[in-house]
């Protein structure tokens, strides 16, 4: 019927669709009706089951139903009774009807009747005979029943015993003159008739619809080659031809469709074909001028990002501060910058500065203030000289009347005093240890590149471990949202503090997730650089190294006392000696086949100190043995292990690792501790 790789081809595609969706509304009909169907027989197949139930409750004398169980059933009235309910079981097509007497506990029934159709293939039971209760619904049901608490029940049963069929069973209470519940009537039927029902109705459904959609198809493949397809292929065939043919005009399509989605399109082509062909050379021009600025910018921005400093922990070796920046450019290529260096060992000059203006421009002036300032920062090593001289520079040589804000602190790493001074920036936000960050706020002298023979001043704070500084751009504060509103400084300082007591790379991701959650989705119209520094306590590291011999424990021992001086009591000291000799000792008898080495290297601050063991020895592990179980006598209790327990309950931390060939076990203990 279709030709799919034929010139029909958008046609067969249009009616594979019809079809796709016809099918699908038809399967859609048919699944509803299917379920409406099953829904109405059903009700009306249990509606039926208990019309039954009610005709047979009807025969029954219930008064009687305790003396057919004590063994009255010969008698000519339950015989009738029997009778009646053997000719309106087959009579009513139903499979079985039986009156029951359930147990106490539910889960077993005496039987009273069973009335069994002819074609069910059932035997029926014998008056008195007990059965289990196989089905938990029954159970709960029978117990309803029995109690008042419902008049009818339906239990639908799906078996999966081979030559059981399915079936429906409406349940009815069989009271006596009383009132009294004596027992219980069920009316079973085979749901054969409403699987039979639903097969008869798919059936006719969907022939029904199969007819409709042949008839639906073959109308409208006719409408759609007409006023569709055909007119279609008339326009592509332009179209190809005006893609082939040097992009020359032809002669423009007329009308040929009464659709006017189709109409528009012919006319939409003509005029296409008319715009390009005027406009063809400017777009050429156009894109080549693009293209040779878009490959300007990439590598102003690649030469951009690669003069920041972008390697963290920027110095690894320095413990005594941690810091981390970041810059994210509003266009291509930004007018911020920030940096770090180290001056000497105990000096670290850090920088942020921002430039009026943005783009190419501001990006080279930034590159080159950037270069004057590191290398003025090295010699000086004078926050406010740097400054005056970069400005004299800078102002020699500003045709273009642009300036620069500048931030410019240069940190005594052994101390904590840093000194700073500000060329028109934004304040610092400083961070006292377990308190909170403030704007501190000071004197700011002019930009760079404003006056010429300027004289940039100095202030100093003084960081104790564990205090922040934060120094930033103003398009952290300046940032807008799509109502034009500011983030502001109130909000950074909130964001600051949040995160206060985290580490620098933390905070400045916090500050940079806050911005971005307040401008949901508005443009950035600035670009947005911050630098996070944390002052540690400078850290006395002491080395030495020892032969792996027990005559060297006592020169082991002294070395550690001398290094930790007075800084620790003697309660940590006499633990500690005790820790020593268990590990060096250890070290001395089993990592070397032979005599070898041990390096112990302690590392001692305010708060706490750290030795390390390393060793080349035999790999091994002590964390690794269990924990021996102190509570056993020296007998009973096996070798080994007790050593390192005791190192771990007197020390605050003990960690191992083997790295490069060589064992290294590190114990820490807190100053404050005991």
């Amino acid at each position: 019927m279709f030709n799919i790789k034929g010139t029909n081809k958008l046609e067969d595609y249009i009616i594979i669709s019809i079809i796709a969706l016809l099918s699908i509304f038809s399967i859609i009909i048919e699944i509803v009706g299917y379920n409406r169907f099953t829904v109405t027989y059903t009700k009306e197949y249990n509606d039926s089951a208990y019309k039954v139930g009610l005709t047979a409750a009807a025969i029954i004398n219930k008064d009687n139903i305790p003396s057919y169980l004590q063994g009255n059933s010969d008698s000519e009235e339950y015989k009738t009774t029997y009778k009646r309910l053997n000719i309106l079981t087959n009579k009513m097509g139903t499979s079985v009807i039986y009156a029951i007497k359930p147990t106490d506990d539910y889960k077993h029934y005496y039987s009273i009747f069973n009335s069994v159709n002819k074609n069910s293939g059932y035997t029926p039971w014998e008056v008195g005979s007990i059965h289990d209760t196989s089905n938990k619904k029954y159970e709960e049901y029978y117990k309803q029943l029995m109690n008042g608490e419902i008049d009818r029940a339906v239990v639908v049963v799906r078996e999966k015993r081979k030559g059981y069929n399915d079936h429906v069973t409406s349940l009815l209470p069989l009271k006596d003159s009383n009132g009294k519940v004596a027992g219980i009537l069920c009316v079973q039927r085979f749901m054969k008739n409403l699987s039979r029902a639903r097969q008869k109705y798919i059936l006719e459904v969907s022939s029904l619809t199969l007819i409709i959609m042949i008839i639906s198809i073959i109308l409208v493949k006719i409408f759609i080659r007409k006023q569709i397809v055909q007119p279609i292929i008339k326009i592509n065939d332009e179209a190809k031809r005006f893609a082939n043919d040097d992009n020359k005009m032809k002669k423009e399509i007329k009308e040929i469709s009464k659709i006017s989605e189709v109409a528009s399109l012919a006319i939409s082509i003509n005029k296409m074909e008319n715009d390009t062909v005027k406009y063809i050379d400017n777009i050429t021009s156009i894109t080549k001028e693009k293209e040779r600025i878009g490959t300007e910018l990439k590598l102003a921005k690649s030469i951009q990002e690669n003069s920041l400093p972008t390697t963290f922990p920027a110095f690894p070796e320095k413990h005594e501060f941690d810091l981390y920046a970041t810059m994210t450019p509003a266009k291509e290529v930004g007018g911020d910058f920030y940096d770090f260096f180290l001056i000497d060992d105990n000096h670290l000059g850090v920088v942020i500065a921002d430039v009026s203006g943005k783009g190419v421009p501001a990006a080279l002036f930034m590159m080159v203030t950037k270069i004057l300032i590191n290398e003025y920062s090295l010699s000086i090593n004078n926050p406010g000289e740097v400054l005056t001289t970069v400005n004299d520079r800078i102002c020699s040589n500003n045709k273009d009347n642009m300036f620069i804000t500048v931030l410019l602190g240069i940190l005594d790493t052994s101390t904590g005093k840093m000194t700073i001074s500000i060329a028109g920036h934004e304040d610092a936000c400083i961070y006292r240890n377990g308190e909170e960050f403030t704007i501190d706020k000071r004197k700011h002298d002019i930009p760079l590149g404003v006056m010429e023979g300027y004289k940039y001043n100095n202030y100093d704070i003084k960081l104790n471990s564990g205090d922040k500084i934060f120094i930033y751009t103003d398009g952290v504060n300046e940032s807008e949202n799509k109502e034009r509103e500011m983030f502001g400084l109130d909000r950074m300082i909130k964001s600051l503090n949040s995160v206060s007591s985290k580490d620098p790379k933390t905070i400045l991701e916090k500050v940079k997730e806050d911005v971005d959650l307040f401008a949901d989705g508005a443009d950035q119209f600035d670009d947005i650089t911050m630098l996070c520094l944390e002052y540690k306590q400078k850290v006395n590291n002491m080395k030495n190294r020892f032969k792996t011999d027990t005559s060297e424990l006592e020169e082991v021992t002294a070395f550690v006392h001398k290094s930790l001086g007075d800084k620790v009591n003697k309660k940590i000291i006499m633990k500690l000696d005790v820790c020593i000799e268990e590990i060096f000792v250890n070290i001395c008898n089993y990592a070397y086949k032979k005599t070898g080495y041990v390096d112990i290297e302690i590392s001692l601050d305010d708060s706490k100190f750290a030795i390390t063991f390393i060793d080349e020895g035999i790999p091994f592990n002590p964390l690794e043995k269990d924990e021996p179980n102190i509570n056993l006598s020296s007998e009973d209790r096996e070798i080994g292990g007790l050593g390192i327990f005791m190192v771990k309950k007197m020390m605050d931390k003990v960690s191992y690792k083997h790295d490069n060939n060589k064992n290294i076990l590190t114990i820490e203990k807190n100053l404050g501790g005991k």
